[in-house]
């Protein structure tokens, strides 16, 4: 008769499970590797567009200030006499004349967003509420854009209206923003134009499209801080 070999299932019970174990493991350790890998690609992006907002929101501020000192001294301007206009400094005068024809618009800083949006990185960020911000900072921008094209015309024709007056005031080298004053205008320069209605309504239109720019900056300035302390506490809770 013959013998029957006993089957270690013990034994092999074991060594299967310690496979499993490990080649479980190893996957865990892979995964975890893999998170690890994209948390420290969110947090670098998370502290790459806090920087950016900060700057965005420093510059919106200077901004904001310039464009409120350039139209009182537009308005000084529209509503001063023959007589105040004689008294008004060489230095205002070429601030008003540089206002009516250049005026400064927002550039935000956004080269962090742009580079997630592109290569697709953007998906990494876990916070829904921040996505959303960051999807309205995007559209706002992009509205604000239709604002400063409409204000840039305006501000042409208020220069071309400006030539007819001794000018040309100004000089565009490459693009309206890339201009030098050619002539520096006097009292007796600014109060014939003061006079000349075609000028003048242009003047007030350029002034209402600022008003209308303003407007939205000072929307934008609401989102801008709102994600920016959105941004603060996201960055404090997890990486303080």
């Amino acid at each position: 008769m013959t013998d029957t070999q006993k089957v270690p299932w013990k034994r092999i019970s074991i060594e299967a499970a310690a496979i499993v174990g490990s080649i479980l493991f190893a996957f865990a350790i892979d995964a975890w590797w893999a998170e690890k890998k994209e948390r420290d690609v969110e947090h670098e992006a998370l502290q790459a567009l806090r920087s950016d907002f900060t700057a965005s929101r420093d510059s919106l501020a200077g901004l904001l200030q310039y464009l409120a000192k350039t139209r009182a001294d537009v308005a000084r301007f529209h509503s001063a006499t023959p007589s105040e206009i004689a008294e008004i400094s060489p230095d205002e005068i070429q601030g008003i004349v540089t206002s009516l024809v250049l005026p400064d618009t927002f550039d935000p800083v956004t080269a962090t967003l742009d580079a997630l949006t592109t290569d697709g990185r953007l998906g990494l960020i876990s916070e829904p509420q921040l996505l959303r911000h960051l999807s309205n900072w995007q559209r706002a921008l992009s509205d604000l854009e239709a604002n400063s094209l409409g204000l840039r015309a305006e501000a042409m024709r208020v220069r071309r209206a400006m030539e007819l007056h001794g000018g040309p005031f100004v000089s565009s080298r490459k693009s309206l923003d890339d201009v030098e004053i050619l002539q520096m205008a006097d009292g007796e320069i600014l109060l014939a134009m003061r006079q000349d209605a075609d000028f003048m309504g242009k003047a007030r239109s350029h002034q209402y499209a600022l008003s209308g720019y303003i407007f939205e900056l000072q929307k934008l300035t609401e989102i801008l801080d709102s994600t920016s302390e959105l941004l603060d506490e996201i960055t404090a809770q997890y990486w303080p």
